[in-house]
């Protein structure tokens, strides 16, 4: 008991079925072979998978050839903790006994002499025998092979844990057929799953060659092993222009700025008609006329009118140069806007009050996840940007990447995917302009196993030494490019029918209503 374990006792002859309650863990399980029904309790243990490393048996037997031969019938796997206690020569002798496979012979581990963390160790060498696992090609028409670098972006995942597996396969001396899937799974309106883990639910395969999502409705119908690469999946987009989101013609126009014009043109206007009513030679100018000077003058517009005074052509050219540095200070402003990202968007909520188009990588998670999310926000873009248009908002990444690149576009994608083509096709100043939003956060992802796997422990154990080396990084790095650096932000801006946008609308209506008063 001070090691924590619950003793089952079971007093009776047994001619009931031999069980022992669900869930339970630091099981020991004393049986002697002596008894009638000890053959019936080693084959139900072997059935209900017993031998596994949640319990601890000593079995007692009456010489070492009757225990091996009588132990040598059933599957006792690695990961299990089975203690062999027999009499020779007058002592007690203490064996740990375990096998690679079902049909390989009986072994003895004689280096094991303590409870769970020292035994499997020991018993690395599963002898050649063979597994089944399966694979995942989410793209076969594209798909190359598995070592293939020049494209990194398909099928990722596949290509990045298959090394894992290849590394396990070699650490504990066994082979494997590899079928293949198109998805990783999930749950049909039966209930049942298709893809890998439904093959893992049908145990047709004992293990996969990918890592999946580690999800609440997998947990009952597979085991995980230990968690490979996580996967980040993310909304990118490039901050749109000033001229997308305002009108940038407006913006130096602030409330000083509009007061200081209005307070020019009054004092131009009221100057100029003072002048004009005391001049000793007459002026064919009234008050309008005097209004019509000032704002041609700000228009940068001459005047029909010749003022002939002194004191005239002195407001006239006063006029004309204040109006030319308002002028020259409202171009340069223009033209520093023209290459300023907006920055507005900076959350999912602005990103969905945006003018730009939403595209989310064509994955089965994506269509899944984006409908069970809770969050409010989230929520709110998938029904304002995805759910009305349907399956066409679904592309490749190489598509919705192009159309991020020249289109108000934002395109939701696996980062390891979307940097690969980024970095390939993009231009340096471009690839300053890029932003990142996480609509939500994905689960970890495990290598799968099917229930009652004998050698789960085994590969889970392994599959943290990986990790605990850095053979798991080694891959991650390998195969999911890093976010492409920025290495200047300088970007030639151009001029294009969305900057002229509002001088073109002001233009229109000047021009209807010149043709108006003509046809008046």
């Amino acid at each position: 008991m001070t090691q924590g374990f619950m003793i089952a006792v079971f007093k009776k002859n047994l001619e009931n079925e031999f069980s022992i309650a669900p869930h339970q863990h630091n099981m020991g399980v004393f049986l002697n072979l002596a008894c009638p029904k000890s053959d019936h309790v080693l084959r139900r243990a072997e059935t209900n998978n017993y031998f596994s490393e949640a319990y601890y048996w000593i079995i007692q037997g009456t010489s070492f050839e009757s225990a091996t031969e009588r132990l040598n019938r059933v599957f006792i796997p690695p990961c299990s903790q089975v203690l062999v206690i027999y009499l020779n020569e007058g002592s007690f002798q203490l064996k740990y006994f375990y096998k690679a496979a079902s049909d390989t012979p009986l072994r003895i581990d004689n280096k094991s002499h303590a409870f769970h963390g020292e035994i499997i160790p020991n018993r690395k060498d599963l002898e050649g025998i063979y597994l089944r696992s399966i694979i995942v090609i989410a793209f076969p028409d594209v798909f190359t092979t598995l070592d293939d670098q020049r494209m990194r972006h398909i099928d990722t995942m596949a290509k990045a844990n298959f090394p894992i597996s290849r590394n396990l396969r070699e650490d504990l001396n066994f082979n494997f057929d590899m079928q293949q899937a198109d998805n990783f799974g999930w749950r049909r309106p039966n209930g049942s799953f298709d893809g890998m883990v439904g093959k893992l639910q049908r145990n047709e395969v004992d293990f996969g060659n990918v890592a999946i999502f580690m999800r609440l409705d997998r947990i009952p119908i597979v085991d995980f092993a230990a968690d490979t690469i996580r996967v980040r999946a993310c909304i990118m987009f490039r901050q749109p222009p000033l001229s997308a989101v305002t009108n940038i013609f407006a913006l130096p126009f602030t409330g000083e700025v509009w007061f200081a014009i209005l307070l020019f043109l009054v004092t131009t206007i009221i100057a100029l008609k003072v002048l004009v009513s005391y001049a000793t030679t007459p002026v064919n100018m009234n008050f309008m006329d005097c209004v019509d000077f000032a704002w041609g003058a700000m228009c940068q517009q001459g005047f029909y009118v010749d003022v002939v005074s002194r004191s005239g052509r002195i407001l006239v050219f006063t006029t004309f140069v204040t109006a030319l540095f308002l002028f020259t200070s409202f171009s340069a402003n223009i033209v520093a806007l023209l290459q300023s990202p907006s920055e507005t968007i900076k959350s999912l909520y602005e990103l969905a009050l945006s003018p730009l188009e939403l595209g989310v990588q064509d994955t089965v998670y994506n269509k899944i996840y984006f409908k069970e999310t809770t969050d409010p926000v989230t929520k709110f873009l998938f029904e304002k940007k995805i759910s009305p248009k349907g399956d066409a908002v679904f592309m490749r990444p190489e598509i919705g990447i192009k159309r991020m690149r020249k289109q108000l576009f934002a395109y939701q994608v696996e980062s390891q995917a979307a940097y690969q083509i980024i970095s390939d096709t993009y231009s340096e100043p471009e690839k300053c302009g890029l932003k990142e939003l996480e609509p939500f956060q994905l689960p970890p992802m495990s290598i799968p196993m099917r229930k009652d796997f004998p050698y789960k422990e085994l590969f889970r154990q392994r599959l943290r030494w990986q990790r605990e080396v850095g053979l798991i990084r080694r891959e991650a790095t390998r195969w999911f490019p890093p976010k492409p650096r920025c290495e200047t932000e300088v970007e030639k801006s151009l001029l294009v029918t969305e900057e002229l946008r509002e001088c073109n609308v002001k233009m229109f209506y000047g021009i209807s209503v010149i043709c108006a008063n003509n046809c008046v």
